[in-house]
Formats: structure tokens, sequence, C-alpha cells
């Protein structure tokens, strides 16, 4: 999961562990180990144990034939993996050719039925996270604990639900010209900001010009290139005009509408200064009451809330040093919700605690990787990048540190995508003799103490990552001595989540490091390998492309994905793209996870898909 920290599409996620305490008067998961939210993930850095996102195309239509929900299970993997079948012969269905139906307007449907008893309004949830958000700025932020509170405190023009497609959230409907490049959204009419300020069309206008403003410092620019112009002819409709069509269009306005009242008086290039993305004011569920940085978050309900609910009426997140601090938590009862169970503990804790909580199997909408700075003098050789995916028994992680619950990845796309190369990749299976001839032939020969040299230089360098997971470290441990057997001298440093971020990922200054990325809904990945999407001349980060990959072929694919609307296209090009990033590799490749979550048996309310537990506003406590 690539962890990452400040960045979008958001990388990492806290170990995020939820208490609730039913209380009469009404009462999520922060990143790390946290189940994922119901809003798109477009690339969000994630820590370890974090949950992620299903890879899917968007639709705008009902797909009739079958549902892609994760159901409840008894810790048997074999039925994860049937479900990952399930889920992508249902994105199969989910076609973006649909978009060439002129002017179809889509019917948004509402949060999904519950069954079972009266909600109640009252009590308090309680989330555990391993590291502290960055900010809280729908089009800044960049990493998962940030996306957490943002997911509860904004609300966007559209939102995934528990079958993937996208429905209306502060757009009531939606309709697009025959060309597919002018698309129309009405915007409902009872929507307040949280100082009681009416949500209109000029603040969507607002923050999407923002993304486009010259002077803008976040990363999403490149995911609305095709973007022309943005206007609001009345108060509560916004028109979006395209230069050529683009696939993704939908599951990319999904973002947090700011309050442009409060923003318009911030120079776009000072942006981040602004107090509000500290203290943020949106019009979702959830209203953001405090923080204390390393200690805890508040948020309260939201009563003015233009959906149904919210219906718990107190959100609080504690910050732990890691997630077996967050475990004991969950197991003494002060925790009622953990996204995800260290794979040592779980049928342990599923034998001992049954009788409270309920345990639902989730597969992972992302991965887990070591980038690679391809500038960097040693890193820069391919030869050498083969070498140490050839000289990592990375199978042995999934079996040993993982036990079971994950897959070996050889490339950027998931099993759970509908675009997966399956069959088409080289796997880079163990194979330390191998990368030792690579490294030979790449002139790296053995040094007196075992590392080898060239031209007086050792083949040593430095990776960084989160300093709060036990699994990172089990995990680099791993990596460090597989290495050293072939030859190459990995020094790790572990570092505190949020300058792990700032002074490292999001200003691209690192030799290499290990992280996870939690993904969205659509397989274009031009924000993390595209050339445009790395550092410019002046150093600075434009994209998620921070290991600055440069491929003149797979920027001519990612330009084309976006553009193409036939599916089937689509996966061609998909297809070519990953073969590149599994050839050249980026990354070492490592592993996307299945993440076992527990949830206390008096939470109710809870809808489950591939995204992880959705639609927090309508989850209630029922007393005992």
């Amino acid at each position: 999961m690539r962890k990452r920290c400040c960045l979008e599409s958001l990388r990492r996620t806290a170990c995020g562990v939820l208490t609730s305490k039913a209380v009469k008067q009404g009462s999520k998961t922060a990143a790390t180990e946290n189940g994922p939210d119901q809003r798109l993930r477009h690339g969000a850095r994630s820590q370890s144990g974090s949950n992620f996102g299903v890879c899917s195309d968007f639709s705008l239509k009902q797909v009739q034939a079958g549902k892609g929900n994760i159901t409840k299970q008894k810790g048997k993997r074999g039925k994860v993996r049937q479900m990952r079948k399930k889920v992508g012969i249902v994105l199969l269905l989910v076609l973006v050719t649909v978009l060439f139906v002129g002017g179809c307007t889509p019917e948004p449907e509402p949060g999904p039925e519950q069954s079972g008893g009266e909600r109640t309004v009252g009590g308090t949830i309680t989330y555990g996270m391993t590291g502290d958000p960055v900010i809280f700025n729908p089009i800044l932020y960049t990493d998962s604990p940030s996306a957490f509170i943002i997911d509860r405190v904004y609300s966007g023009l559209v939102r995934a639900n528990e079958d993937l497609e996208m429905i209306g959230d502060l757009a009531e409907s939606w309709t697009f010209s025959d060309d597919g490049l002018v698309w129309t959204f009405k915007l409902r009419e009872d929507a307040k900001f949280h100082d009681g300020e009416p949500l209109t069309s000029e603040d969507v206008k607002f923050t999407y010009d923002a993304i486009l403003h010259p002077d803008y410092t976040g990363i999403r620019a490149t995911n609305f290139k095709s973007v022309e112009k943005i206007e609001a002819p009345d108060p509560y409709t916004v028109v979006f005009y395209l230069k050529e069509p683009f696939a993704p269009m939908l599951t990319y306005l999904s973002y947090g509408i700011l309050p442009k009242h409060i923003f318009e008086q911030t120079p776009i290039k000072d942006m981040k200064e602004n107090p509000v993305n500290f203290e943020p004011i949106g019009t979702g569920p959830y209203k953001f009451v405090e923080w204390q940085r390393g200690q805890h978050l508040i948020l309260e309900a939201n009563e003015d809330y233009y959906g149904e609910g919210p219906f718990i009426e107190q959100v609080i997140v504690r910050f732990y040093q890691d997630e077996q601090v967050m475990l004991a938590a969950l197991e003494k009862g002060d925790i009622d919700y953990m996204g995800s169970i260290p794979p040592d503990d779980i049928e342990r804790v599923k034998s001992e605690h049954s009788d409270r909580l309920e345990f639902v199997e989730v597969p992972a909408n992302g991965y887990t990787y070591i980038g690679l700075k391809q500038i960097h003098p040693i890193l820069s050789d391919v030869k050498v990048r083969k070498a140490l995916m050839y000289g990592l028994n990375r199978q042995g992680i999934v079996d040993d540190i993982l036990l079971g619950y994950g897959t070996v990845m050889n490339s950027n796309i998931p099993p759970v995508s509908w675009a997966y190369a399956e069959g088409e990749l080289e796997t880079y299976e163990y194979n330390p003799e191998k990368a030792k001839q690579l490294l030979e032939e790449a002139g790296w020969v053995e040094g007196s103490d075992g590392i080898r040299v060239k031209d007086g230089q050792r083949l040593s360098f430095t990776l960084v990552t989160d300093s709060g997971s036990k699994q990172y470290e089990s995990i680099i441990m791993i990596v460090q001595e597989d290495w050293e057997k072939i030859g190459v001298e990995m020094k790790p440093e572990f570092l505190e989540w949020s300058v792990l971020c700032s002074q490292y990922l999001d200003v691209a200054k690192f030799e290499a490091y290990m992280l996870g990325w939690s993904l969205g809904l659509d397989p274009d990945f031009y924000i993390f390998f595209h050339s445009d999407s790395a550092v410019d001349e002046e150093g600075n980060l434009l994209g998620f492309n921070d290991v600055e990959f440069k491929n003149d072929r797979l920027d001519e694919l990612l330009e084309q994905g976006r553009k193409e609307m036939d599916q089937e296209k689509r996966r061609e090009i998909y297809f070519e793209a990953q073969k590149i990033v599994n050839d050249e590799l980026p990354y070492v490749f490592l592993f996307t996870r299945n993440y076992v979550a527990a949830i206390n048996k008096n939470i109710k309310g809870v809808v489950w898909s591939t995204l992880g537990p959705m639609f927090p506003e309508l989850w209630y406590i029922e007393e005992n």
C-alpha cells in the first residue's frame, strides 16, 4: 500500500481502529490498518495495513448483472478469491462506451437501504490511527489519514456506491453531450457549509478552477488536462467543457468541494497556508471540532446535513504508536473497529473475540512496493532493478509475513481490476543466482566484505519508510537480508509519517522508499508514471511520479488510455502499459493484500464493498 503521505491519490493509510461507545446520545477508521472509505481513492499514500478500493471503470447507468459486495467471511481465503473473480465479471460489464449514448441522463441513487432494526441516533465511535493527518484540503492532500477526515467533513459532486457505480452526492443529476465533451451537473439546493453558507455552483467552479490554475501546488492537475473551462450559468448548474473525450472523467469529480467564500482571498499558490486547511469547513455529514496532534481528533454530527443521517453523534480518532498498541485497544474493548488485523493475530483474535466482533475479509485495491529513484547513479540501471526483483523472495514475504493473506505483484494494476494483465507479465520468481548474474553484467563485482563495487562505488543505498508499522519492520529485515546475499547493501531509515511525507516523498527527495498505494476506481495511472507527473525543471513534483520514471511509449499509451472510450480497447492499452512497467521496473513490486477487518457487533448499518466499509453517515449503534 503505498502509504504515501502527502500527495494524492492518495496513498497511505494509517492503522485504523474504531471504538464505539453505546451511549444513548448518538456516536470511522483511520488510515493505517483501516478499511478504505466510501469515497474514491485516486492515488493516496497508504501506511502498512491499509485497505484499498477496487480499480474499476465508471458507469453512468445501473448495472443489473451481479454485485461486487464483500460478504462476511469466516477466515477462508478461498472465498475472497472467488469474490475477486466475481468482482472482475461485474466490472467487465461497466462499460465506458455508455458515454456515447447521446444526451443520456443518469439517475443517481441514494445510499443503500438498510435492513434490520430501526436506527437510533446517538453514541460515539472512536477510531485509531498510527500516523497523524497532514492537511484537510480535498485538492491538496495525498495521504490516507487526511483522506479519512476529509471524507467525513467534505462532499463531492459524486461518490461510489457498494456496486462500484458512481452516484450523485452534491449533484442531483448530470447530462453529457453526444460527443462526451460537455458535462452539465445540476446541484441539490439544500446543501450548506458547516458555517451556514449555502453551497452553490460557484464553489464547485472555484474548486476545480483552483486545480487548473497555473499556480496550483497540488498533484491533481494532470487529472484535468482535458478540461478546457468550467462555467456556472446559475447558482445550481455547473458545466465542464472538455477539449477531448476523457474516460475517467466521472470518477475524478468526487473531490470534496471547497468553500469559495473562505478560500477566494488566498492566492492559489498560498492555498496550503490557509488556516481552514487545519480546521476544515465542508458540507459533509460531520463537522470538525478539534485536533490535538499526536493525541486525538474530534468530529461531531452535522445537524444540517442534506442527506440521511448521520446517526452517530461523535467521531473520535486517537493516534497510536503502532498497530500492536491499537490491537491491544481492540481486544480490551476500547476499540470497536480495526480495519486490518496483523496477520499473525488474525486466527487468535477471531477465536477469542468472535462473541463481540464480526470479521470481514477485504481484497485490497492497491499494493505495497519499493520505489526506486530512476535518476540515482545506481538504481538508474534496469539490470540492477531487475536483480533486486529476482534477488528478493517476495512469495516468502507473502507466506511468512502475511500468512498467505496476499498475492505477489509484478506490475502496478492489482488483480481486482478489469485491466489487470493476467498471464502476460514477467513473474520475477526468486532466483538469487540470476540476480547475481545481472549485477555482474552491469559491472558490479563482489567486494572484500561481500557488497559489490563498481568504479570504486559500493552498491549501497538508503531506503526510507514509515516508522509506525511492525509489519514493515519485518518486511524490511527480509529485504535487507535477501539483497545482502546478492551483494547489495540496503540501509533502512524509519521516519515518522508526516516527516516522511513532507520532507521526502512530496518533494521527491530519496534514493528508495517502501510504502503502499491506495488506488481509485479507474485503471488510469497517468498520475503515477507519466513524465508530466514527475519533477519539473524547478524541482516541483507534479504528480505521484516521485521516482521520476520516464518512458516515451508509456507516455503515449497513458494519453491514449484517457481518450479511448471503448473498454476493450482501453484494456489492450493498459495491458501494453503494464508490460512496460513490468519490464522497466520503476518499483520493486511486492504484494497486494487481503485485509481482515474486525467490527463490534453493536455497530449496525455498515455497507461493505471492495472499497471497504461505506456510507459512515448511515452507521448507528445498537444498544445491548
